[in-house]
């Protein structure tokens, strides 16, 4: 390794990486930067001679199920009818293992590696409407694709709609609470979470009776950070299956548009992409009416599930409280949005 190509890196991360190239048998010398990543786990682009990867480090959880059930889904939708690329991760030819377990030198923990061979594209930026129906295909299709998927391991996430079980660090007893008597910490949205008391029990109510609709595995984050456009700009590939579940066939619907209402753009323009979006998806999956009665509820539970994500990473002390607070203010200006717009949101998705 040629330290001075990668001096981007510290060398704790420089000796990391290389530790990890050699469980997987890649020995020769490679340039790697940091990439934005997610903010569940740092990434890294790394170049050999040969080929250039993908290093994934989960910072967030070491659960090996997890990870098992993430590259079954991949692998099962590399032999699938799915024609977009998805991440493909490497193999160690030294232990057969796709991910492997390794020990941060700095804190001492042990964190779960993977490996992924690098996919071009770069994520789009919506600039026009129009765009979100190529979104909308992408998602339609891999919805339909992984509705067909045959995989033996089980998923360890809960469905959106079971929010009660996913945070236990802010169960929607305690998210009440907060709401009630607001933290210190979080005491730039104190308003917004005051309010939030007298809304979330409706919210929580629309959610019964979720289990009915038709389930199936699901991506659960399909949004511009999570799909790769080619030089033409038209989506060649969706990524990030790390929270793939068995869940609402109409989420992988209802998380696109829900994450659209905040977007810095006009309401004639989000009209018209929210409209493209759903045409796109519908293209391709045939929804049900009780689905399609289900999406605006659906939409503000995705804002509700990052809420409460957030605040329980701001509970463990993995972020800063001020990542819990834009994501509480996001949540009470979407649940004011709804409150305006419910019925003309529910006359697009049924013309």
């Amino acid at each position: 390794m040629s330290n001075f190509q990668n001096n981007c890196l510290s060398r704790a991360e420089q000796q990391s990486i290389s530790d990890v190239l050699t469980l997987y048998g890649i020995t020769s010398e490679w340039q790697g930067k940091r990439s934005e990543g997610g903010m569940n786990n740092s990434t890294f682009v790394l170049h050999t001679d040969e080929e250039t990867y993908i290093m994934r480090q989960y910072e967030t959880h070491n659960d090996q199920a997890k990870i098992a059930f993430e590259h079954d889904v991949l692998t099962a939708l590399q032999h699938s009818d799915f024609k977009l690329d998805s991440p493909r991760p490497v193999v160690s030819v030294k232990n057969q293992k796709m991910y492997q377990v390794v020990q941060d030198e700095v804190t001492g923990r042990k964190k779960i590696v993977t490996l992924f061979h690098y996919l071009e594209g770069v994520n789009p930026v919506w600039q026009h409407a129009e765009q979100l129906l190529q979104l909308g295909r992408a998602a339609g299709h891999l919805s339909s694709s992984l509705a067909r998927l045959d995989v033996q391991s089980e998923p360890v996430y809960p469905p959106y709609y079971r929010i009660d079980k996913a945070y236990p660090l802010c169960s929607p007893s305690r998210l009440m609470e907060l709401c009630a008597s607001p933290p210190e910490a979080l005491t730039a949205c104190a308003a917004q979470l005051r309010q939030l008391r007298d809304e979330l029990p409706g919210l929580f109510e629309a959610l019964r009776g979720m289990e009915q609709l038709p389930h199936q595995l699901v991506h659960g984050d399909v949004n511009a950070s999570n799909v790769l456009a080619n030089s033409e700009g038209n989506i060649c590939a969706i990524l990030d299956f790390e929270f793939a579940t068995w869940d609402l066939r109409v989420m992988e619907l209802a998380v696109p548009m829900s994450d659209m209402l905040t977007m810095d753009k006009s309401e004639a323009w989000m009209w018209k992409a929210q409209d493209r979006l759903v045409q796109g998806f519908r293209e391709k999956v045939e929804l049900t009416a009780q689905e399609l009665r289900a999406i605006p509820p659906l939409i503000l539970l995705r804002s509700l599930d990052v809420v409460m994500h957030f605040i329980s990473r701001m509970l463990e002390g993995t972020d800063e409280p001020q990542v819990a607070v834009e994501q509480i203010v996001k949540l009470k200006q979407r649940m004011e949005w709804m409150r305006l717009n419910e019925l003309q949101l529910r006359r697009l998705l049924t013309e």
